[in-house]
């Protein structure tokens, strides 16, 4: 039989172990693992890790903020996905009180129509009361059965959903089997107006909010995860709600693995703002060990790339500092680098949190996030030997800044096939606007 793409010899890399094997893809999909296959194409992929392709949930393309807009959108911000072996983004509804969830999923839907790969939509919650609980209903007919972020601060911009409106919430998401993303800072405990920083929105805060979370997750049954855990006391908050019976999931970034609140006393600091802020390094080492042993369930970037004159307006009046930084691009050969090749987590760590985790935790698997049979043929084809620096100029994401200019890295992504297509090989995207669909849940 001759398949439409073979991958040969390379180390299959699953959760569970690895495997050298050739990987037959015809239709878009995956159809056999074995020997001596033969396609149409063939890519030789000896000596490389062929991984299933990276699905970063939490994304924030052409995201209105401060008066200003998320520098990527999704044509640009979904070929630099391509570029960095991510298959699937999970993007968001842009949330407003006079807007009806539906309506919002249909406005994101038009804006996302340039997407090179494939894509979800969490319905965000901005906005919303729970006298709208049957919007919940209706998107989830739609296909969308993700919630968030739901805020547990930024009252002062209206952002806020109060704790009996996330009971409601939680409540009308649990009946769909659906999950609710939360973002967890407690209100009281954090001071905007002194900007994105760690004396202003303290560990603390990210604390006692997953803590109410986590107690209003048990009550309701409902599968909630709370988006870019930054400390070691969330840390802490989160497993005991889960000894508890909450069900609850955490999810991280590599901003909190790979950098420390000591850029902000540089003078470029400003260009370093993301809420959460940028913790200690004791917390960065509690998140890489609770990776490791599968306390945390997803990596993902909450890429939200903002340029240098973007920033630039909240130097001296960090009231109006965008907050959020790129990734989506390096997502992969970061965990990599500084994850499997520095021997702080196993290779099979790579699909569990980048793949499998997401997959599963917002209802893609097994369409998505898996080499099985009969998934969708997303795929990487991953260099463990290349040697490379990042520059923010050579990067496809539209910035001038990456908050990890001039780390080394070793390994990179040498192709990326989207449902059975090459859409970025050795260098060069090859993909096209479009060709990412929407996928329903």
């Amino acid at each position: 039989m001759i398949y439409d793409l073979v991958i040969k010899g390379g180390t299959l890399v699953t959760p569970s172990g690895t495997s050298v094997a050739d990987l037959a893809i015809s239709k878009g999909r995956i159809v056999a693992h074995g020997r001596g296959f033969t396609g149409r194409q063939e890519i030789d992929a000896d000596g490389r890790l062929v991984l299933p392709g990276v699905i970063d949930a939490h994304t924030h393309m052409a995201l209105p903020v401060g008066g200003t807009r998320s520098s990527d959108d999704f044509h640009s911000g979904t070929v630099a996905a391509a570029c960095g072996g991510v298959t699937t983004i999970i993007d968001f509804t842009v949330g407003a009180r006079d807007l009806s969830l539906p309506a919002a999923v249909e406005e994101r839907l038009i804006t996302a129509q340039k997407a090179v790969i494939d894509y979800a939509l969490h319905a965000e919650l901005v906005g919303w009361t729970a006298e709208r609980v049957g919007e919940i209903f209706a998107v989830a007919k739609a296909g969308v059965r993700s919630f968030g972020e739901i805020f547990t601060t930024y009252s002062e911009s209206g952002r806020r959903t109060s704790l009996g409106d996330l009971q409601v919430a939680l409540t009308a998401i649990r009946k769909i089997s659906g999950t609710a993303m939360v973002h967890a800072e407690a209100d009281e405990l954090v001071h905007p107006e002194e900007g994105p920083y760690p004396p202003a929105r303290p560990a603390l805060a990210e604390a006692v909010a997953i803590a109410q979370v986590g107690v209003i997750a048990a009550h309701t049954g409902c599968c909630t995860c709370i988006a870019h855990v930054s400390s070691a006391p969330g840390l802490a908050a989160l497993f005991a709600a889960q000894k508890q019976g909450a069900p609850i999931l955490g999810e991280t970034c590599p901003q909190y693995l790979l950098l420390d609140e000591q850029v902000y006393a540089r003078e470029d600091g400003h260009l370093f703002s993301v809420v959460p802020p940028l913790r200690r390094e004791e917390d960065q080492q509690a998140l890489w060990s609770a990776l490791e042993t599968g306390g945390l369930a997803l990596l993902s970037t909450d890429h939200c790339p903002f340029t240098r004159a973007q920033k630039e307006v909240g130097k001296d009046d960090p009231t109006r500092l965008p907050a959020g930084l790129p990734g989506i691009e390096t997502l992969l050969p970061l965990i990599y680098s500084a994850g499997v090749d520095k021997g702080r987590l196993p290779l099979t760590a790579l699909p569990r949190l980048l793949s499998e985790g997401p997959a599963k935790t917002y209802g893609l698997y097994p369409q998505k996030g898996t080499l099985a049979i009969g998934a969708d043929a997303d795929l990487v084809v991953f260099d463990p030997t290349a040697k490379w620096t990042i520059h923010a100029e050579r990067l496809h994401m539209a910035i001038d800044f990456s908050p990890y200019e001039g780390m080394a890295m070793c390994g990179a992504v040498e192709t990326t096939i989207s449902r059975g297509m090459i859409i970025y090989a050795k260098g060069s995207f090859q993909g096209e606007a479009g060709w990412g669909r929407f996928i329903t849940r």
